[in-house]
């Protein structure tokens, strides 16, 4: 505000300077009554943004719910019923959607994330586990995992369109950031499927050892991060040659990840805690302890939050730690911004 009243200054007097702050403090003010004048408008203020808000959508597997929580204070705002043992939790690349899957239920529950209303619920069938929506927003792909196969469903209104079998049991997937090529492993292989995300056609079987679990694209396409079970290994493979590019320790056993253009949250399941990574060295340079078994993680325009399961909270860190409480069994999480 400092330097626009600077600007204003110079350019127009401290006439101006008079009228903006008139019309600032009118504006700002709780107690204004219905029957006072409208304040004076400024090119300062058509030009303000208001600050965005930040959401997030928590899978409580043990409650069947959803929970949302909300900026400023990250106070529950709003719990909603869904299908039993909602489990992972996805949103759409534009922020408009929500998708949890429901293993127990073998449904797929799509809300909308303004609002949390109801768009689709979809009985999907073959215990659905993970789900990404593609970029362009037109599918959903889910991981039937005790079916054996690759669901896609139309968006927004949750139309099965495609099932694709898979040979083995699909566990965790993502999708590239270019919206070409869905990654998934196989629970019970070292080998992970590459397939096209338009249509699920299968077009590779990389080895890549070790016993896969969860896998994300790094932001630019250029990488695949995987954890693996049992173990404090995690798996860097290059994308266009689809190799092992390296590897790296962390923790006891890291499950999930959450990635921005320049650190790798990891969820540590074994030891409680969550690692900060630098994707490019592929070391640790910083950790903390969020409580008993954290498991998915969201990070998006500087915050990070991560459903801590064991504890039934959700925490997160934006400038401090938070941890809120939400119920019993957070599992699946995602972060998105309204405005």
């Amino acid at each position: 505000m400092g330097i626009r009243l600077r600007a204003i200054v110079r350019s127009a007097g401290a006439a101006m300077v008079l009228t903006l702050l008139t019309a600032c403090a009118t504006s700002t003010s709780s107690n204004v009554s219905p029957s006072s004048p409208a304040p004076t408008t400024t090119v300062s203020d058509t030009t303000r943004k208001s600050p965005a808000e930040y959401r997030v959508f928590a899978a409580v597997e043990d409650a069947a719910e959803v929970v949302v929580l909300s900026t400023p204070e990250w106070s529950v705002k709003r719990r909603i019923r869904v299908s039993a043992g909602p489990h992972n939790l996805v949103s759409s690349v534009d922020g408009r959607y929500v998708a949890v899957t429901s293993p127990p239920s073998d449904e797929v529950v799509i809300l909308r994330s303004d609002d949390a209303g109801l768009v689709a619920r979809t009985r999907v069938g073959g215990s659905p586990h993970d789900a990404a929506f593609t970029p362009d927003g037109a599918l959903l792909w889910t991981t039937a995992e005790q079916g054996r196969q690759l669901v896609a469903l139309s968006m927004p209104e949750g139309r099965v369109v495609r099932r694709v079998p898979t040979g083995g049991r699909p566990h965790d997937l993502d999708v590239s950031p270019d919206g070409q090529q869905l990654w998934l492993t196989i629970n019970g292989s070292a080998q992970l499927q590459v397939r096209s995300a338009r249509d699920g056609r299968l077009i590779a079987r990389p080895d890549v050892g070790g016993a896969p679990h969860d896998i994300a694209f790094t932001p630019d396409g250029r990488e695949v991060w995987l954890s693996n079970w049992l173990s404090s290994r995690l798996t860097v493979v290059t994308a266009s040659t689809r190799r092992v590019a390296g590897t790296m320790m962390a923790g006891e056993e890291p499950h999930h990840f959450a990635m921005d253009q320049r650190v790798l949250w990891v969820s540590d399941n074994g030891s409680g805690t969550l690692h900060r990574v630098d994707p490019q060295g592929r070391k640790s340079i910083g950790t903390v302890r969020v409580g008993s078994a954290p498991h998915h993680v969201a990070t998006l325009d500087g915050i990070t939050a991560v459903a801590v399961h064991g504890a039934g909270t959700v925490v997160v860190f934006d400038g401090a730690k938070r941890s809120v409480a939400v119920g019993p069994g957070p599992h699946g999480i995602t972060l998105i911004r309204l405005r």
